[in-house]
């Protein structure tokens, strides 16, 4: 369980987030959209415990984000909006390297969903990989310590359909596993995969609802959402 009460986050004088409130039950998945400079990003600091100068509570696992990030760290899978390993390292260097870092056996990446697409070609350099593999990767190595809870911020951003498509199917079957995920888009369809959606606006909150209350009767397509979402705007 992940419970984020009245958080507020200044840079200097300006408001990045301001008064977000949700919570996200084990084994579900939490999608947050919103345009650029909304503050998901901000969002994604402080909950993977990077930020801890804020106000309000974040808690996770019972434990407070702001006093128990070292043990928070052990059950938390964090890829950040950049691709940020090694690009000069192997596939399995790579893997290797951040089990090393946790403690971890690197076996444990056969574990993960991803692999599969992967190990033909455990030999080939991170930079020389497609941008879905890339990510991919960055998920695996994410996971290497079986955490319990996955942060993704923007994982497919500028990849193609289909790629964005396989990676949310195997997101899928991690979220079966009990895993919990939160994870940022600014693709609509990719909101039919998610339990609940949190939309961010100039660091507003503009809307916290479950896909289920969103979507009503209507079949969910890309459409809908963005004639949803337009009408969320037009609001402000």
């Amino acid at each position: 369980m992940i419970e984020v009460c009245g958080v507020f986050k200044k840079y200097g004088k300006q408001d990045a987030l301001k008064g977000i409130t949700f919570n996200v039950p084990q084994g579900s998945i939490l999608g947050i959209a919103g345009a650029n400079g909304a503050g998901k990003s901000t969002l994604f600091d402080i909950l993977a415990t990077l930020d801890r100068k804020y106000k309000g509570e974040v808690v996770i696992e019972g434990l407070s984000a702001r006093r128990d990030y070292y043990k928070i760290r052990r059950i938390l899978g964090y890829v950040p909006g950049n691709f940020s390993l090694y690009p000069d390292l192997t596939i399995m260097e790579n893997i290797s390297f951040f089990a090393q870092m946790y403690g971890s056996k690197p076996i444990s990446y056969c574990e993960s969903p991803f692999w599969e697409s992967l190990k033909d070609f455990s030999n080939t350099r991170a930079d020389r990989l497609s941008g879905g593999m890339k990510q991919k990767l960055s998920i695996i190595c994410a996971m290497v310590h079986s955490p319990k809870i996955l942060l993704l911020d923007e994982p497919t951003t500028g990849i193609d359909y289909l790629s964005r498509k396989a990676i949310w199917e195997e997101l899928k079957k991690l979220k079966e596993r009990g895993i919990t995920i939160i994870a940022s888009t600014h693709y609509y369809e990719e909101f039919n995969y998610m339990d609940t959606l949190l939309l961010l606006h100039e660091g507003n909150e503009l809307l916290y609802s479950s896909i289920e209350d969103i979507r009503g009767d209507s079949e969910g397509s890309d459409v809908f959402y963005q004639d949803f979402l337009s009408r969320c705007l037009i609001q402000l």
